[in-house]
């Protein structure tokens, strides 16, 4: 199988809660089939990391939900957050986007500044990942923020023009669907490429996990996804709602 070989179909909405819940939605009504991208021009209840909510004005950035079937272990899910991130990543470089860097688990940010989101949301049976919907908001051209806890920037904004929405979800989705075709093949390994642009990696900074603030150190990631920090001497291993970024 070649990126040829595999195609999505698409699906926009004018407007919707959120894509997530739209795909899953559908899915359970077996009224989507196959490999497939749903956009929507506004979204009313966008779902962000840990149950926060996904800031987006109508008309000004990407909405969307990608389905696909990965047919993966569900020990193995962190493999296609990585591919995820890997992507959005490669696809700002593509715009000479400075500064960019992958938050964990999956999150994008530009000089510290958070220009995108990820939600993955996993359907599993007997231990393997049927379908997974790959929430993705992206800031393209809204220059206003006001709801995330970290300062926040859009393509706009980075690059002192407004951006076509249409031409933004093709190309990106274009880049994904060519790593997602060599991840479903197993000729990637995106661990080395993930950690090279890890926000934070090798660099002391302020955290706080259940019992209280620290320095510490990003060493690494599991296999599992889980963070792997040194705190005061010792490595200690996080979920993603166990520790805090401080800075």
């Amino acid at each position: 199988m070649d990126s040829s070989e595999f195609q999505f179909q698409f699906i926009h909405l004018n407007s919707v809660s959120s894509t997530n819940i739209y795909a899953f939605e559908h899915l359970r009504q077996k009224s989507i089939r196959g490999a497939t991208v749903i956009t929507a021009s506004f979204q009313d209840n966008g779902k962000g990391q840990a149950g926060k909510d996904w800031e987006s004005e109508r008309n000004k950035n990407l909405n969307i939900s990608i389905i696909v079937s990965p047919k993966i272990n569900v020990e193995h899910q962190f493999k296609l957050s990585q591919l995820v991130a890997i992507s959005l990543k490669k696809w700002l470089d593509t715009l000479a986007v400075e500064g960019v860097k992958i938050k964990w688990p999956n999150d994008i940010l530009v000089n510290g500044k958070k220009v995108a989101g990820v939600l993955i949301e996993n359907s599993v049976l007997k231990q393997q990942i049927t379908h997974s919907v790959i929430g993705i908001g992206v800031n393209v051209n809204q220059d206003v923020f006001e709801k995330f806890d970290r300062p926040a920037t859009s393509l706009k904004l980075e690059l002192k023009r407004n951006y076509d929405l249409k031409k933004a979800l093709t190309e990106f989705i274009k880049l994904f669907q060519s790593y997602y075709v060599l991840f479903l093949k197993g000729d990637v390994n995106f661990q080395q490429d993930y950690l090279k642009h890890l926000f934070g990696y090798g660099v002391p900074q302020q955290f706080q996990d259940a019992e209280g603030k620290f320095l510490g150190v990003i060493l690494g990631v599991l296999p599992s996804g889980k963070l792997q920090v040194n705190r005061n001497g010792k490595l200690k291993s996080y979920g993603l709602k166990e520790l805090k970024f401080l800075d």
